[in-house]
């Protein structure tokens, strides 16, 4: 059995791949690009998504930090 974790990470890496390979498939038929063009848009869709994944788990901790904070100092007024 996966971890929720490492699920995540296969989840963000798939979608990547995804969205890298169809941005590399038509910057390689469209504009008469090598494959070289298909490997940097996947390399950079997978980064992408871990980004935007992060950048996401980020901001709920953040806001339950808020939450915290706000029932911490409504406590101690």
């Amino acid at each position: 059995m996966y971890s929720v974790t490492f699920g995540k990470l296969l989840q963000f890496t798939g979608i990547g791949l995804v969205i890298g390979f169809i941005i590399g498939m038509v910057a390689m038929l469209g504009f008469d690009l090598d494959f070289m063009a298909m490997i940097v848009s996947v390399l950079l869709s997978i980064i992408a998504a871990f980004a935007a994944a992060m950048y996401a788990e980020l901001y709920h901790i953040r806001q339950a930090v808020n939450e915290q904070t706000d029932k911490t100092l409504k406590r101690n007024k």
